[in-house]
């Protein structure tokens, strides 16, 4: 028996662990589905790759008619990570705790203890700011702390194009760290030395030696273990062998956005008529795997330049590339899955308006055009690619724009398929389900070709590759029409599920857990990570699902009398 299981090692999973065994009587379990790192997985360049390995659970969206048409199936691959550490090693590194406002309106919505001066305090904690540059504040950052925050070593002509592009078009160089998220910037990263610093090497390589934690890899929890309405333990299998485990205290669920909600329909807990379709005994009606958010993407704004100045197939796999990397951790190879830039705009304003950005522009120095590889992440058709994109080995120097819709106005659903926990769950990602969204993303377009016609790019030559994919080219090449069909047809995720566990007072019928993360109506059971957010953040969600299993963890020894 343990005090507390902690299922899923991921971004969340892995700081719960390190901040619970700090209370060294405390006996700790943490179960994760997939196995450790490899060492290939902290080359930050090579970060679109990790998505064709078992560390990826490999989730897929449903077929809808607004998004993902011009991809394979009609869906969206969803990548999650499956290994130690979880997505925070598949993902692009990216650190952005998002906007003041958006922890504002958390405790707005009546989430006593949220409020961006509560958050605040846990983003510095757990924080070592390694950059020495003059774009961050360093006072705004936390400096000691387990988690690296660092910049790639290695920027290329095309980003510090992007960042003077936006001081032209009236737009400040900040850092979006600060709780203002407005402007442009270069990319703050989860890294260290040019390689990626994953939560699992942040938070738990440094306390292996604790002897009240307790780690099992490639264990895949199957079932929370309830007496009437309270947790007491999880079932899970490990090489075909079924494992009962207690737990004195708590079980706490950090599985994300994805396997949370399904391990608690799973066991019980969710919305009544759905768990009865399945003939799952109904513990207690929450209103699980609802409020389904992410950002989602317009792929392929891709920009031609006439310089070899981004990063393409052949500089990547150099041998003097790699040599540069693995002796000095130095070059191309250190820059975050290729991402530089970022900047967070509102597009329906002029530069210096008050206003909250809607749109992130993710600044990209290569494409599927420089990188084919690539095209895989993204799930197209061959059609479309063979058509459209493929290049049959002609070198081309290009990057791209990811326009990402900071607060979508669409939401999902994650449901059960079936009850064996080994099958995935089903998930209506929603992209587009409101007709808002998409127009951010079209208006995103417009903004694009106003960064590239800047002179600050002017040296580049930079032209839009507008070659119109075939379900589209009826609207004409380059109107907002096409591109609201080619948003609607080559739709990228920006690997943030959240929501679909949402906090919320004991008054508000659409929540599951309550602002200190304790399910309705259950005793002894906490969920904790992306799942909880009420409202999906303002940039990219890894920084602050760190930041929930800090406040997480405090609230866990607060309760216990242990702080």
């Amino acid at each position: 028996e343990y005090d507390f299981i902690i299922v899923g090692a991921g971004s969340a999973g892995s700081v719960l662990a390190n901040r619970l065994t700090e209370i060294s009587d405390w006996n700790i379990l943490l179960i994760e589905a997939g196995g450790p790192e490899l060492m290939m997985m902290n080359i930050p360049m090579l970060a679109p790759m990790l998505q064709f390995t078992s560390a990826n659970w490999r989730y897929y969206s449903e077929p809808s008619k607004n998004a993902c048409m011009g991809l394979k199936g009609g869906r969206c691959p969803l990548p999650r990570g499956k290994v130690m550490g979880g997505s925070s090693v598949l993902n692009f590194m990216v650190y952005a705790r998002g906007d003041a406002r958006d922890y504002d309106g958390w405790a707005a919505m009546g989430n006593k203890g949220w409020a961006w001066k509560d958050v605040y305090p846990y983003f510095l904690k757990s924080e070592d700011l390694l950059i020495k540059d003059n774009w961050v504040q360093p006072e705004r950052h936390g400096h000691g702390g387990y988690l690296s925050v660092d910049t790639a070593p290695y920027k290329t002509p095309l980003v510090h194009a992007f960042v003077k592009a936006g001081t032209e078009l009236g737009y400040k160089i900040s850092d979006y760290n600060s709780g203002d998220i407005s402007g442009f910037s270069f990319v703050q990263s989860t890294t260290k030395n040019g390689s990626r610093m994953s939560t699992s090497q942040a938070f738990l390589h440094p306390i292996r030696k604790r002897k009240n934690l307790n780690v099992v890899k490639y264990g895949m929890v199957t079932k929370i273990i309830m007496d009437k309405d309270r947790a007491v333990g999880v079932e899970y299998i490990k090489n075909n062998r079924r494992h009962t485990i207690r737990a004195a205290k708590e079980v706490i669920v950090s599985g994300g956005a994805i396997n949370s909600p399904q391990l608690l329909m799973l066991s019980g807990i969710g919305p009544r008529d759905h768990l009865q379709s399945l003939g799952i005994k109904v513990v207690k009606d929450l209103p699980v795997g609802y409020n389904l958010m992410d950002h989602p993407v317009i792929g392929y704004v891709i920009y031609t330049v006439d310089k070899p100045v981004s990063a393409y197939e052949e500089l990547v796999t150099d041998a003097k590339t790699m040599d540069d990397y693995f002796r000095h951790r130095k070059g191309i190879l250190t820059v975050t899955g290729g991402l530089e830039g970022v900047a967070f705009v509102d597009v329906f304003k002029p530069a210096g308006t008050k206003s909250f950005p809607n749109l992130e522009i993710q600044f990209c120095t290569s494409s599927p055009l420089s990188m084919p590889v690539v095209n895989a992440n993204f799930g197209i058709s061959d059609e479309i690619y063979n058509k459209i994109y493929k290049m049959d080995g002609k070198k081309v120097y290009s990057y791209l724009m990811f326009m990402t819709v900071m607060h979508p106005k669409s939401r999902g659903r994650i449901t059960l398929k079936s009850t064996d926990p080994f099958a995935k769950p089903r998930i209506d990602i929603g992209f587009f389900n409101h007709p808002d969204d998409v127009k951010i993303l079209v208006k995103g377009v417009e903004f694009a070709k106003n960064i590239s016609s800047t002179r600050a790019f002017a040296e580049f030559n930079p032209k839009l590759y507008d070659k119109p994919i075939p379900q589209c080219a009826r609207h004409g090449r380059n109107t907002n029409a096409y591109w609201e069909c080619h948003a609607k047809h080559l739709t990228v995720t920006n690997y943030h599920q959240c929501g679909t566990v949402k906090m919320g007072p004991a008054g508000d019928r659409t929540a599951v857990v309550d602002p200190k993360l304790r399910v309705h109506g259950i005793k002894g059971l906490r969920v904790i990570d992306a799942s909880i957010m009420p409202m999906i953040s303002s940039a990219n969600t890894n920084a602050p699902v760190i930041m929930i299993a800090e406040k997480g963890a405090d609230m866990i020894k607060k309760d216990w009398n242990r702080i």
